[in-house]
C-alpha cells in the first residue's frame, strides 16, 4: 500500500513538472513573440468594394489570397443587398488594391474604379481587453461563490487543502492551457476563449470531485471508529 502511494506521489511529481516546464516555455515565447492572435483581433487593414450588383463571395476570396500571399485574409459580403464585399488582411498595399479590383473587374465583368475605394488601417486590440469580458465580473463572482461553497461543504478534509486547490488548480490548468496555444501558434480567438471557459469549468468539475471522494473516506472512516 505503502509502494502504491508513492508511485503516485512520484507521478504527480512528475505532471507537475512537466507542466511547469510547459507554462515556463509559454511565457517566454509569450513575452518574446506574443500569441498568434486571430484576425480579428491583431493590427490589420481593410478594403469595401462595392458594386450594383451581387458579388461571387468565392471569387473575391480567391482572387484576395492569390494575391495577398503568405498572409490571414478575410473576406465577408456587406451590405443589404450583398452588392459589397469587404476585405481584410494584415497588410494591403495601394498596388495591391488595385490588383484586386483589377482581377474582380476581369474575372466577373464589373468596372469598378480604385479612386472611390480606401484603405482603412484598424489598430490591434490588446489581450487583456479580449480577456476581460470573460474574467470580469462573471468569472471572478462566479469563482468567489463556488470557494465559499467549498470551504463549507469539504471543511472536514481541511480548509487549507480545500483553499489552496481550489485556487491553484483552475490557475494552473488555465496557465498550461495558454502556454500551449502560445508554444503551437494556434491562433488566439473567440475559439480559444470559448475553450479556455470550457477548460474552467471542468477543473471546477475535477476539484468538486476530488473534494467529494475524500469527505466518503473520512466519513467511512469515522463511522467504523464510531461502530467499535
Amino acid at each position: 500500500m505503502n509502494l502504491k502511494m508513492e508511485e503516485q506521489k512520484s507521478t504527480k511529481k512528475i505532471i507537475y513538472c512537466i507542466m511547469a516546464v510547459i507554462i515556463i516555455i509559454g511565457a517566454i515565447v509569450c513575452y518574446r513573440k506574443g500569441f498568434n492572435v486571430d484576425l480579428q483581433y491583431s493590427s490589420k487593414q481593410k478594403m469595401i468594394i462595392s458594386n450594383n450588383t451581387v458579388f461571387d463571395k468565392t471569387k473575391v476570396e480567391e482572387i484576395a489570397k492569390e494575391i495577398l500571399k503568405n498572409r490571414k485574409v478575410k473576406v465577408q459580403e456587406i451590405g443589404r443587398f450583398s452588392n459589397a464585399v469587404e476585405i481584410v488582411s494584415t497588410q494591403i498595399t495601394d498596388e495591391e488594391k488595385s490588383e484586386i479590383v483589377n482581377k474582380i473587374n476581369e474575372q466577373l465583368g464589373f468596372n469598378i474604379s480604385n479612386d472611390n475605394i480606401a484603405i482603412q488601417s484598424i489598430p490591434n486590440t490588446r489581450i487583456r481587453d479580449v480577456l476581460k469580458p470573460y474574467i470580469i465580473p462573471g468569472a471572478i463572482i462566479t469563482f468567489i461563490f463556488i470557494l465559499v461553497y467549498f470551504t463549507i461543504a469539504y471543511h472536514k478534509i481541511g480548509l487549507k487543502y480545500v483553499l489552496l486547490k481550489s485556487i491553484i488548480m483552475p490557475i494552473a490548468v488555465e496557465l498550461l492551457y495558454y502556454a500551449i496555444i502560445a508554444i503551437t501558434r494556434i491562433p488566439f480567438g473567440i475559439v480559444t476563449n470559448a475553450i479556455a471557459i470550457g477548460i474552467y469549468v471542468g477543473s471546477i468539475k475535477c476539484i468538486g470531485t476530488l473534494f467529494h471522494q475524500k469527505k466518503e473516506l473520512i466519513l467511512k472512516k469515522e463511522q467504523k471508529e464510531n461502530d467499535k
